[in-house]
């Protein structure tokens, strides 16, 4: 675990800096406030920009990323798979068993919310009802871009890996699919289940998770 973390330092003291911000804003400020604020300052650019990089969170790009690992190393397509089956599991088991009553932004400001303001909606977007938490993308994509951090070994490349999973996570608030709280706790499950399937693989040992399609074992 200590190797791990050292090896990883420039994605996991962001992380942190990131999780420990957003735990005092959301002590702090209610969702709604924290929502409206991000909501307000919407622009052109960002609206263009959010609406494509959170499809690094999706199941289809999960599947792509699994794909492409089967040809460096059957070893990282097994610790991405397993991980995001956990990980869906888990997300799942959280919004509709154990927290169904949490409804998405667009449901709460139309139907609950007693104040003035408008949520802004980005065009092409949906942001869906129900089941607001944990935000699945947010989880989806810290699990794959952990991962990537754990296999690449430049370490100002897992700075910057860090912040695509940021910007990911951060772009389901931005369309207003979810609330802040949503995206934290689903980038913490991700981060956290890649870590222990990853640990588990590491203890298990067998030559043949070395290979990828494009490296037999003859």
């Amino acid at each position: 675990m200590k190797k791990l973390l050292l090896e990883n330092k420039f994605f996991i003291i962001p992380f942190a800096v990131f999780l420990i911000t957003a735990l005092y804003f959301i002590l702090i400020y209610s969702k709604i406030d924290i929502h409206i604020y991000i909501n307000s300052h919407q622009n052109i650019f960002f609206n263009y920009i959010f609406k494509y990089i959170t499809h690094f969170g999706s199941g289809i790009f999960a599947a792509i990323f699994v794909f492409a690992l089967l040809f460096i190393k059957y070893k990282w397509a097994i610790i991405a798979t397993i991980s995001n089956l956990l990980i869906s599991g888990i997300v799942q088991f959280l919004k509709r068993i154990v927290f169904p009553e949490n409804n998405r932004p667009s449901h709460i400001f139309r139907y609950f919310y007693e104040g003035n303001y408008k949520l802004s909606i980005i065009e092409g977007t949906d942001p869906g009802i129900h089941y607001s938490f944990p935000s699945g993308h947010s989880a989806t994509a810290f699990a794959i871009f952990f991962l990537i951090a754990i296999i690449v070994k430049n370490q100002s490349l897992k700075f910057f890996i860090f912040l695509f999973a940021l910007l990911t996570a951060f772009s389901r608030v931005y369309l207003s699919w979810h609330f802040l709280q949503d995206t934290v706790a689903g980038s913490f499950i991700g981060f956290l289940i890649t870590i222990f399937v990853f640990l588990f693989f590491e203890k298990y040992k067998n030559p043949w998770l070395e290979y990828s399609i494009l490296k037999n074992h003859k």
